[in-house]
C-alpha cells in the first residue's frame, strides 16, 4: 500500500493551520490519499482548540520575542514552534489503519520513536496518551481528530527549539510542573540534539519518521505534492476561518481576559497575516 508524503509549509502561520486541516478533510473525502506531511512555522505559539490563551500564553514576553499566537483545531494543549522544531502530520483513512485516536497515537507515537531510535541511538518512547520521551523528559506531543472518513494525528517534534525562549513564552500551571516534579517547562522537555549529543538536523529528523512510519504502517510513502483541491479548501479555510478574530479568540471571550491583554492577543494573532 502506498501512502504520500508532502513537504510543505508557509511564512503565514496561519495558512499552516488551514493546509493542516484542508489535507485530512480531502483524504474524507475520497479526494486525496492517506498522506503523512512535514511543515514548520517561525516563531509562533499553537494553542489548543478549546484553551483559552490568556492562561496559556505570556503575551508579553510574545510581543518581546515577537511570537505569533494561532489556534489549531485539534484539542490538546500549548507548543512552542520555531525552525528547529519539525511538525509531523499523518491523515489516514479509516479502513487503513487505526480505528480510533488511542490506537492512532500509539501507533504513529511508535513509529516515531522507532525511527529516533534507529537513526540516532536515542532511548526514545512513547508514553500514553500522546507523549514522546526521552529519559522522562518530553521531545514530541501528539493530538488529533477524527473524520468522517479519516483519521487524523499530529505532533511537533523538539530537534533544536530555542528552550529558553519556548520557557518564556509558554505559561505552565505550577500544579502541571508539580506533577512532573519539575521547577519549569524547561526541565521537563528535551530537544533530539541533546539526546543524540551532537547536532542534528531536520532532514535527518523527517528521514528517520519517514522509515518508522513506513515501518509501523506496513506502507510505502511516496513524494507527492497537494491536489488542487487541497489548495482552494486551504485557502477556503485561511480566509472563512483562521484569519477570523471569533475562530482565534475561541473561549477567550468566556474567560478573564483584561482589554491590555486582548489587544495584544489581537496583535499577536493578527501580525502575520498575509504573510505568504
Amino acid at each position: 500500500m502506498k501512502w504520500r508524503v508532502v513537504d510543505v509549509e508557509f511564512d503565514d502561520p496561519y495558512m499552516n493551520m488551514a493546509v493542516e486541516e484542508a489535507i485530512p478533510l480531502a483524504v474524507s473525502r475520497g479526494l486525496a490519499p492517506s498522506t503523512l506531511r512535514f511543515w514548520r512555522n517561525d516563531n509562533t505559539i499553537v494553542i489548543g482548540r478549546f484553551q483559552c490563551a490568556a492562561l496559556e500564553v505570556n503575551f508579553h514576553a510574545c510581543r518581546e520575542f515577537r511570537v505569533s499566537v494561532v489556534r489549531r483545531f485539534t484539542g490538546g494543549g500549548a507548543v512552542y514552534h520555531d525552525w528547529g522544531n519539525l511538525n509531523y502530520a499523518l491523515s489516514i483513512r479509516r479502513e487503513e489503519a487505526a480505528r480510533d485516536l488511542m490506537e492512532g497515537f500509539k501507533l504513529l507515537g511508535e513509529a516515531v520513536s522507532c525511527g529516533l531510535r534507529k537513526a540516532f541511538g536515542i532511548d526514545a518512547k512513547f508514553v500514553p496518551i500522546n507523549d514522546l520521551q526521552i529519559g522522562g523528559r518530553k521531545v514530541s506531543g501528539m493530538a488529533g481528530a477524527i473524520f468522517k472518513n479519516a483519521l487524523f494525528l499530529h505532533g511537533c517534534i523538539l530537534v533544536n527549539s530555542d528552550l529558553a525562549i519556548l520557557g518564556r513564552v509558554l505559561n505552565v500551571p505550577k500544579e502541571k510542573l508539580a506533577e512532573k516534579k519539575v521547577t519549569s517547562a524547561v526541565k521537563r522537555v528535551i530537544t533530539v540534539c541533546e539526546a543524540a549529543g551532537r547536532v542534528v538536523n531536520v532532514e535527518e529528523v523527517k528521514r528517520a519518521i519517514r522509515l518508522g512510519v513506513e515501518e509501523a504502517f506496513g506502507v510505502e510513502l511516496v513524494d507527492g505534492e497537494l491536489t488542487a483541491e487541497e489548495r482552494r479548501l486551504a485557502e477556503e479555510l485561511y480566509k472563512g476561518k483562521y484569519c477570523s478574530p471569533e475562530w482565534s479568540l475561541g473561549p477567550c471571550k468566556f474567560c478573564s481576559m483584561k482589554n491590555r491583554d486582548l489587544k495584544i492577543f489581537e496583535e499577536l494573532t493578527f501580525k502575520r497575516r498575509g504573510a505568504r
